[in-house]
């Protein structure tokens, strides 16, 4: 039982919805329409490219058999044909009614299917004549209806903390409202439980939680939901059937990787409540539960695996190349790509559980800051600052950092409309994103609040020199920087990589997957072979010239 002596508060919480090979074809009506899943086997998208890689994973027996995972949602319907037989009662309570049952209530106006949907991406069962094929379809799944009325502060700690030594990874669709103007995330009693979930739950090895990246679109920005940015966190992106950036994607420095959602064709194929199946599941909601279900077999595979290991893998195991027609790829000092829309790119499965079986466990957690410097500088309308930070990532001492994970830029800011103002960062290496970017309906006048901004995209670089900040005012009205500072997390030494061989996309291959494609799908894969070849010359100009500034001490 929870006990807290701070006001308690109703939170603003939004549900995140929008031929036979070697494999044999399974009898669930549904599985010729699990595209993300399927593409080797019979059905409409028979050899299609674009999907999570998982058949090779199930032939080798790995389908999430002794791992738990929990849907926080709506409910979820434990008497569904497709997932009773998987259904686990210890990882399951209504928050609403305060009881042991997770069943969403039934009602015409809101029909609450959301939580079902998601469970069945995860742990349907397979060859039971019944809906589709769940990615972990051997796993228990348990749920916890909370978002089907008013959430208080305590309620959402009760859920996030919920049998943490007995759950092992928790799927999230839901947090702030995606209206490109709120800016929320845990506070209080929540973070306190998240943090103790880290250190104590899986048996010490830290639980999983699986965040899905919001539905806000272009105008919005994930950043500005602190679900999000929490580092333990696995926030997951959406990609379309057609290697597309769907529309309501958003971007997000602090996304690790990408699944498969509804995009301009096609949504995704799951249960329904009623005993229902659906065609219709949609949005980032529907990308986090593959991700779930694929780190149920990746803890299938590794069992002593802590949450932050869970992460290193997944780093390893997303494939950008098929993704590289989209502008905007950076590789970073350590040789990954990063993009906003993607993270890392899309999580390869096999990929996943190859990496996870071979993984030495990383280092001890190492936390650096550099100095909360203040500023109180004026930034006028339509104008930008250029601020450096010199950090040595807290060099000869115990908190050493020489190699990153996660970096936060905590930063308070003056702003009479929030929405005005982007925010880009650059490492000492010259790796360069967004931290934020503008966001036309946040009117907001409260500012920048010692809000904290995460970037996942700097996993293996070194953080000693000098990091560069740039402000920009996009709007009419003054802005004020007051301060902020760097909060590095990382480790000492870098991480020891997998003695086998792991496919790995540099410069002179990534385009490979694109051009090599056969052209029998119906995208152009010869336009999209000549777009990445241009997206590569962006960025090694872009290195180059970073290169350069460096070397004859120009700002950069």
């Amino acid at each position: 039982m929870i006990e807290s002596s701070e006001q308690d508060e109703v939170l603003q919480l939004d549900k995140r919805g929008n031929r036979i090979s070697k494999h044999e074809l399974y009898n669930d009506p549904i599985w010729a329409n699990e595209w993300f899943l399927n593409s080797e086997d019979a059905g409409p998208f028979e050899r299609y490219e674009y999907n999570i890689n998982i058949q090779p994973a199930w032939d080798k027996g790995y389908n999430g058999s002794g791992v738990v995972v929990c849907v926080i949602d709506d409910g979820l319907e434990k008497n569904h044909a497709d997932l009773a037989d998987n259904y686990d009662p210890l990882a399951s309570y209504d928050m609403q009614d305060d009881d042991e049952d997770p069943s969403p209530r039934y009602a015409s106006n809101e029909p609450n299917r959301h939580g079902t949907r998601c469970a069945g991406e995860i742990a349907a069962a397979r060859n039971n004549s019944v809906c589709g094929v769940g990615v972990a379809f051997d796993s228990k799944i348990g749920g916890i209806r909370i978002l089907d009325g008013p959430v208080t502060r305590i309620m959402e700690s009760k859920a996030l903390g919920f049998n943490v030594d007995y759950i092992d990874i928790f799927s999230a669709s839901w947090g702030p409202p995606d209206n490109g103007k709120s800016m929320d995330g845990p506070k209080g009693i929540t973070s306190e439980v998240l943090e103790a979930a880290m250190k104590n739950g899986r048996g010490g090895k830290g639980t999983i939680y699986v965040w899905a990246g919001g539905n806000g679109g272009k105008n919005d920005d994930c950043n500005a939901d602190g679900y999000q940015t929490m580092r333990w966190s696995v926030s997951i992106s959406a990609v379309g059937l057609n290697g597309d950036t769907p529309y309501y994607a958003e971007p997000c420095a602090s996304a690790l990787a990408s699944t498969f959602s509804s995009g301009f064709v096609h949504s995704i194929a799951t249960t329904d409540i009623h005993g229902e199946c659906t065609k219709k599941h949609s949005g980032t909601s529907a990308a986090a539960p593959i991700a779930a279900g694929i780190l149920a077999l990746v803890l299938q595979a590794n069992p002593d695996l802590h949450w932050r290991d869970v992460q290193h893998v997944v780093v390893r195991a997303a494939v950008p190349d098929k993704l590289f027609h989209h502008e905007g790829w950076v590789r970073n000092a350590a040789n990954r790509a990063t993009h906003t829309n993607f993270g890392y790119g899309i999580i390869d499965t096999d990929r996943a559980i190859n990496i996870a079986k071979n993984w030495t466990n990383v280092g001890p957690d190492h936390r650096c800051q550099s100095p909360k410097l203040t500023y109180n500088r004026a930034i006028t309308a339509h104008e930008g600052i250029t601020i450096e930070i010199p950090f040595d990532g807290c060099h000869d001492t115990n908190n050493e950092v020489k190699s990153m994970e996660h970096v936060y830029l905590q930063i308070t800011m003056k702003t009479p409309r929030r929405g005005d103002m982007s925010i880009d960062m650059i490492s000492p290496s010259g790796t360069e994103m967004r931290l934020i970017s503008t966001r036309q309906y946040d009117s907001d006048v409260v500012g920048f609040v010692d809000w904290r901004l995460m970037t996942v995209f700097l996993f293996g670089e070194n953080p000693d020199g000098i990091w560069t900040v740039h402000i920009k005012n996009h709007g009419k009205y003054i802005a004020e920087l007051e301060n902020m500072f760097l909060d590095v997390f990382g480790t000492e030494n870098a991480p020891h990589e997998p003695s086998i061989p792991v496919f790995s996309s540099d410069d002179s291959s990534v385009c490979d997957s694109l051009c090599n494609m056969a052209e029998h799908a119906y995208y152009d894969s010869a336009n999209r072979c000549a777009k990445c070849m241009d997206v590569v010359k962006v960025d090694l100009k872009r290195r180059s010239d970073e290169l350069k500034k460096r070397n004859h001490g120009l700002p950069t």
